[in-house]
């Protein structure tokens, strides 16, 4: 192997790798942080690994909080919110790219305004909107307001007007439905972008801290990336059991994108999420 290949290989490599221990860096320092004492981890001279592993710490955190409930809570907004996100971005997404009706394309950068528009803003108006419906601290103030997708809406629609048209007109003239046509003709299409879309926004779900914020405020109510406060008392914070519950938050998600990685490399690949 010539010398010139030899050391572009190795600069490729040696990029990777970096990358690769920057991206995985917060893990592992959470990982190390919640098997240490708290003196250990408030300590700048201590070694970054755990004199002694203290695996109590995880037992410590479950027995502190109401994991399960926390559980129970996050996974029901997380799978409700995406379901109804991937619904109305799969509909209107056939509807922007295969629908012909008047003002289509004004609709279209409607839908897509939202997106430039940052959460922050309209925080206090969010807040005042559910509290008048009388849905604080309810499953329907967390999943409601969120079942709308703007990025879903535009990804599928990129996606839909790469199809041809002619698969829809062809079951039409077989006298099957609108609905028929989207159900059975162009939704199994989307599979690959909705599995990996899917994918994404349950873990975007899952992690939202601060939209929860403002709809929950009792512990009955809370989701996981909320339960995290109660490790943190006025003139004491408990760092390794933040770190042992963090690690117990993460880790469904974790295995989940892990397991599920095949299907968003196949999404991106289809080049639906370009």
């Amino acid at each position: 192997m010539p010398a010139s290949l030899f050391a572009r290989r190795a600069a490729v490599y040696l990029a990777l790798g970096l990358a690769v221990a920057i991206v995985a860096f917060p893990l592992v320092w959470m990982t190390l942080s919640a098997l240490k004492t708290n003196a250990e981890v408030i300590n700048p001279a201590a070694p970054p690994w755990p004199a002694v592993p203290r695996w109590s710490n995880i037992g410590e955190a479950l027995s502190q909080a109401p994991f399960g409930r926390w559980y129970l809570n996050t996974a029901i907004f997380g799978v409700a919110a995406t379901a109804g996100q991937l619904t109305t971005g799969l509909l209107a997404g056939y509807a922007f790219a295969l629908l012909d009706f008047p003002g289509r394309r004004v609709l279209f950068v409607l839908a897509l305004s939202g997106l430039m528009v940052p959460f922050s803003a309209i925080i206090v108006p969010m807040s005042e909107l559910l509290g008048g419906l009388g849905w604080l601290n309810t499953y329907q103030g967390l999943i409601v307001p969120n079942i709308a997708s703007g990025l879903g809406a535009f990804l599928f629609r990129q996606f839909f007007l790469g199809t041809p048209r002619e698969l829809g007109e062809a079951a039409r003239l077989d006298g099957a439905s609108e609905l028929r046509v989207f159900l059975r003709v162009y939704a199994p299409l989307a599979r690959p972008v909705t599995a990996a879309l899917a994918i994404i926004l349950f873990l975007q779900n899952w992690n939202n801290f601060l939209f929860p914020l403002i709809v929950v405020n009792t512990t009955d109510m809370a989701v996981l990336s909320q339960g995290l406060s109660v490790f943190r008392s006025q003139f004491t914070t408990d760092y390794n059991l933040i770190m042992a519950a963090s690690l117990i938050a993460i880790t469904p998600v974790l295995l989940l994108a892990v397991t599920a990685q095949r299907h968003i490399i196949e999404g991106i690949t289809l080049g639906a999420l370009d």
